[in-house]
């Protein structure tokens, strides 16, 4: 059985997530705010911002809940670095003990990918150029990256000298613009890399969780792991999903 308490902060989403979270496997839901390090199990919650980053980084157990990798809500990121979410009809990955990767929960299954109807290309061979996509402000504080951009540009170029372009999510020119010219593309942790892999793309991560699904080094090598789209698709829910046995079962799974 699943132990812990789901705590909310003033923010829309995460409100509405976690109550559904609660909601749907009974645990009590409080205020940000009341949490207490010495009394509580495990910590759930929705996103890093409004507190929830300060308590992730203190706890040894909890269970982090965030856009989906693929298929997630519909999201348009401003000029004025704001992020208008349109809808909460797309998926939310949910991870225990971390916020990019189920470490314990190797589920190659295809069925819940194929669901998705998503198309998995072959191989880009017309890409030259390689993506670095930039991490948010709020995940570079979050993580501590410091000059994470000019440093995976230069251990980049230790292994390859094609051209290199900087992206992040808003930048003028969409990233769709520039996928069909890419190479590869290198994130810290970014769900733009799975639109990229689903297109073709090999994908390489500096992030611990991910580094093993494709490391810098390897760039030259072009290798397209799909494992990581079955696990991804395994790891994220709709909200209504969070109702069914299926979704119950992987919660106790992972837990």
């Amino acid at each position: 059985m699943i132990r812990g308490t789901v705590y909310y902060t003033n923010h829309y989403v995460n409100n509405t997530v976690t109550q559904y979270f609660a909601k749907a496997t009974g645990l009590k839901l409080e205020n940000i705010s009341n949490y207490d390090f010495k009394t509580d199990n495990t910590f759930i919650t929705y996103g890093i911002l409004r507190g929830s980053g300060k308590i992730l980084t203190k706890s040894q157990n909890y269970i982090y809940i965030d856009h989906g990798f693929i298929n997630s809500s519909d999201r348009r990121f401003n000029n004025n670095k704001m992020t208008e979410i349109y809808n909460l009809t797309g998926y939310f990955r949910v991870i225990k003990n971390d916020l990019y990767f189920n470490k314990s929960f190797n589920n190659l299954d295809k069925s819940r990918l194929n669901k998705l109807n998503v198309d998995i290309k072959d191989l880009n061979k017309k890409g030259e150029k390689i993506i670095v996509s930039e991490p948010s402000e709020h995940t570079l504080k979050f993580l501590n990256l410091n000059n994470w951009v000019e440093k995976t540009v230069e251990e980049i170029e230790k292994y390859s000298d094609r051209e290199i372009i900087v992206h992040n999510k808003f930048s003028q020119t969409p990233l769709s613009s520039i996928l069909p010219d890419a190479f590869a593309f290198v994130s810290c942790q970014s769900n733009a890399a799975y639109k990229a892999l689903l297109e073709g793309i090999p994908t390489y991560f500096t992030h611990e969780s991910l580094k093993k699904f494709g490391q810098i080094n390897q760039i030259e090598k072009r290798i397209l792991n799909h494992e990581l789209l079955y696990l991804a698709a395994n790891s994220q829910w709709k909200l209504s999903e969070f109702f069914s046995s299926e979704f119950k079962d992987f919660i106790n799974k992972i837990y």
